[in-house]
């Protein structure tokens, strides 16, 4: 049966109906308590479904409730976004949900998963947790829940000594080391932390037994990738050399101290209620005392208040019988009570040295933490500006292919940002007015050459065929090299004051 939703005079008729219902992207529309008002026959095919009085019932039971928060948000205003399965698939279908208020119906948009997009969105992911980081230099890799590879950089084939495809990073990790970040993984997935560091032994394939140093941080997709929906970005740096040196320096409580005086490390012995009975003489760089100063003091007296209930949870594990190379990141007091951000770990003493006390091992990573802070704030300040910018904000190369375009691209030239992004579906030049593009590039050449910010007025061809006018503000972002980087920029919609100043034309023109 025809829906009677299609009122356009001139195509009332069966065949015209027919056709533009097998046009329509799936969609349906529903009223504001969810009853079915019309849906098109790709939806019903998608949804593997001849037709339903409701919007819940589309989808299976089990899933109600969450689907009752997306209705709610989308009442709201918000735009809702979510995955759901439908019978007979196993693939699951994404869905968006976007409510008018003025008409009080709910408009549903489904469509299938594109996996070569999901994993493009994952691997794209994958390298902004990996550039955050100040460690460029160290071996990187995507591993999914189960610890395959899904990528990884050369440093870390040569550190396994193999250069096979498909590998999972578990079968070469040491058989007593298997389990020992178990919980921690778990607390990533559950949010309780960001991110973790750890030291585990591995074994590379010609069966050398290597220390590393394992930093893992989760990336939480909003749609599942080859089934999973969480991945972990992993930095691995060597230790091997610094583990085997330790462990030299231990053997006796007067030969670690020699070795480590002119350690750029931080050494301190202390008691397992943490009160210090030894500090190596990197304390003075670092913190600005003087070894002999802190002896007898309390670690936690240099401790910042946010980090002291980690610090003392650590400090248990490192003087328990439990073996635990867990490290964390503290802020320190130094002595001009200005703070230092130190990553710490800890371990006893081993039992045949006959001392009970804990040796803590630190480094300096202030200028991490504060390129950290500099990163987050500087994302916020941006997220904050694509929100409200009033028209669309870009990022392009010199052939004006969009790295990034915010949705109020949609109202300016009626197409969606993914539309533009990396030429998807067509370039941005493409709905360029053709006699403007010239004027376009030659604004581009002279942007690149000054290196000053311009401004531009040109036309573009909507959407639906009309002719609007828009304003480009752009400005050149180069390396020290004085190479193009990428152009940063503001598109608005100026058509009404350009048929305003046209009007006026007119009229003086008359008079």
């Amino acid at each position: 049966m025809i829906s009677t939703f299609w009122d356009i005079p001139g195509i009332q008729s069966r065949k015209s109906l027919e056709f533009l219902e097998r046009s329509l992207n799936p969609i349906c529309v529903c009223d504001d308590r969810g009853h079915t008002i019309y849906a098109s026959q790709s939806f019903l095919k998608l949804l593997k479904s001849h037709t339903s009085d409701n919007f819940f019932d589309y989808f299976p039971a089990d899933v109600r409730a969450d689907l009752t928060q997306f209705w709610q948000r989308a009442i709201r205003g918000e735009r809702s976004q979510f995955l759901s399965t439908i019978r007979d698939a196993e693939e699951p279908i994404e869905c968006s949900l976007q409510f008018d208020s003025e008409t009080k119906l709910m408009f549903l948009e489904a469509k299938k998963m594109d996996a070569a997009e999901r994993i493009r969105s994952l691997t794209v992911a994958y390298e902004r947790a990996i550039s955050r980081s100040a460690h460029t230099n160290l071996a990187t890799a995507l591993i999914n829940p189960n610890g395959d590879i899904i990528q990884c950089n050369q440093k870390l084939q040569n550190l396994l000594g193999t250069s096979d495809r498909g590998l999972n990073l578990e079968q070469f990790v040491h058989p007593d080391d298997r389990f020992v970040d178990d919980s921690l993984k778990q607390n990533l997935l559950n949010r309780t932390i960001n991110t973790y560091t750890i030291e585990k032994r591995f074994i590379s394939r010609n069966q050398e037994v290597i220390w590393l140093n394992v930093n893992v941080s989760t990336i939480e997709l909003s749609t599942c990738i080859t089934g999973h929906q969480n991945y972990y970005a992993v930095l691995l740096e060597d230790v091997t050399e610094s583990k085997k040196i330790y462990s030299t320096l231990v053997r006796t409580e007067e030969k670690w101290k020699t070795l480590f005086l002119d350690s750029p490390y931080l050494f301190i012995q202390a008691s397992k209620s943490g009160q210090m009975t030894y500090v190596s003489p990197a304390v003075e760089d670092m913190l600005g005392y003087q070894p002999e100063e802190l002896l007898g003091r309390q670690i936690k007296e240099l401790i910042h208040p946010s980090n002291l209930n980690e610090f003392e949870l650590a400090l248990q594990l490192w003087g328990s019988n439990l073996r635990s190379h867990q490290s964390i990141e503290c802020w320190w007091r130094a002595k001009s009570n200005r703070w230092v951000a130190l990553s710490i770990q800890g371990q006893q003493f081993p039992s045949v040295l006959e001392i009970e006390d804990i040796v803590i091992s630190g480094h300096n990573i202030t200028d991490r933490k504060c390129l950290e802070v500099e990163l987050r704030a500087s994302e916020e300040k941006f997220g904050s500006l694509v929100l409200n910018s009033l028209g669309a904000v870009f990022r392009c190369d010199s052939s004006y292919t969009m790295e990034f375009v915010s949705d109020g691209v949609l109202d300016i030239t009626g197409y969606p940002a993914s539309v533009f992004a990396n030429n998807q579906v067509r370039s941005y030049l493409s709905i360029v007015y053709p006699d403007d593009i010239a004027l376009l590039k030659d604004s581009l050449i002279q942007t690149i050459l000054d290196r000053h910010r311009s401004s531009i007025d040109y036309r573009i061809v909507n959407a639906d065929g009309s002719i609007r006018w828009v304003t480009e503000r752009k400005q050149g972002v180069f390396d020290q090299n004085g190479n193009l980087l990428w152009l940063d920029g503001v598109l608005l919609d100026i058509s009404d004051r350009k048929q305003v100043e046209a009007e006026l034309l007119h009229c003086e023109a008359a008079t």
